[in-house]
């Protein structure tokens, strides 16, 4: 898939921003979180697949802390089925949580 594709499939699942990060800050993030899955794997102890997604939703600013703890807590099923969806849809599109 080239890169002018991939971003077209990703555009379905822009999300409005809630926190202004900057596209280095959001860089840095990605970058911290995915060397943070790896390790973990290294461990056998790796994020499961909505773990990646919700986290990776945060760093991209579409999430503030507390929708985020929430989400975690179980005390958002809405946004559970509706990341749910969306991984389920990613696959369906050949796209990872990296792609995010």
């Amino acid at each position: 898939m080239n890169h002018e594709t991939k971003i077209a499939l990703l555009a379905e699942f822009e999300r409005p921003k809630v926190v202004m990060f900057t596209p280095e800050e959001i860089a840095l993030l990605k970058e911290n979180y995915i060397e943070a899955v790896v390790s973990c794997a290294l461990e056998n102890a790796e994020p499961d697949e909505f773990g990646k997604v919700l986290t990776m939703e945060w760093v991209r600013g579409e999430l503030t802390d507390q929708q985020f703890n929430y989400i975690v807590a179980g005390l958002e099923p809405e946004e559970t089925a509706r990341i749910e969806a969306k991984i389920a849809r990613m696959r369906e599109l050949g796209l990872s949580w990296k792609d995010l």
